[in-house]
């Protein structure tokens, strides 16, 4: 458990970074690893709670509702590789489960930890019944943080909570297939990646890696892998290329 709170606790100065680099965090109000409480430039209050271990629903309720009585907004971004289906997998939802995916749009937010490197990205639950394939997304632009409030009507969680999601303001949590129309090859390059012009050369390079976990022939043994990884191989090359990286 002890290495457990360490990752966390590097998580959490991870997204506190980000979330400075990308003007998102006003002012710092709680780190206490697994919960960042903060103030956002517009004065909202986001907590962000990372969870390594089981989350019951009522567990969720309880959360937003004592964080709303605040005048808070709550973000579940869960450890992936401990809690969440794997890239692909066809997986029947738990109620908490399906309880954070009505609560983000269809997707839970997720974190890992691998060579001393962050992740944060959203995990898509595809599908219309309790047993859903589960799709890795690309990583978050923290500079998306978005406050809203959701209503959602599930046996235990059937009311209005303030949620902070990495959505925008259009509410599309970061999905490629929510993508608009691409009119050049570069630009459909970004989409792949799940990044845009405006990324820099580390945000590229840590989407590019993170896809490429998600789709490698000798991790992934779906009969689409090797061709996603093709794809993914070119358009990190081509997007390098334009920018003058040519190693």
């Amino acid at each position: 458990m002890g290495s457990y709170r360490y990752e966390t606790a590097y998580v959490s100065g991870y997204i506190i970074d980000m979330l400075m680099r990308s003007s998102a965090l006003g002012r710092m109000k709680h780190n206490g690893g697994d919960i960042i409480l903060f103030e956002t430039p517009r004065a909202e209050q986001v907590s962000i709670h990372l969870i390594d271990s089981g989350l019951p629903l009522y567990e969720i309720r309880k959360t937003l509702t004592d964080n709303g009585k605040r005048d808070i907004y709550t973000l579940f971004v869960l450890w992936a590789d401990m809690m969440l289906p794997h890239h692909g997998q066809i997986y029947t939802a738990d109620d908490w489960m399906e309880g954070l995916y009505t609560l983000y749009n269809g997707c839970i937010y997720a974190y890992e930890f691998l060579d001393r490197e962050s992740y944060v990205f959203p995990i898509y639950f595809r599908g219309n019944t309790p047993t859903r394939t589960a799709e890795f997304g690309t990583t978050v632009r923290f500079r998306n943080l978005t406050c809203r409030t959701v209503t959602t009507h599930l046996p235990g969680l059937n009311d209005s909570w303030r949620v902070a999601d990495f959505a925008g303001v259009r509410g599309t949590a970061h999905d490629p297939k929510g993508a608009a129309v691409i009119h050049t090859a570069l630009q459909e390059h970004y989409v792949l990646l799940g990044v845009t012009a405006d990324d820099d050369r580390e945000a590229i390079k840590k989407a590019y890696r993170h896809l490429a976990r998600a789709y490698h022939p000798d991790l992934n043994k779906s009969a689409e892998a090797h061709g996603k990884m093709q794809q993914l191989n070119k358009a990190y090359q081509e997007i390098l290329k334009s920018l003058g990286d040519v190693s």
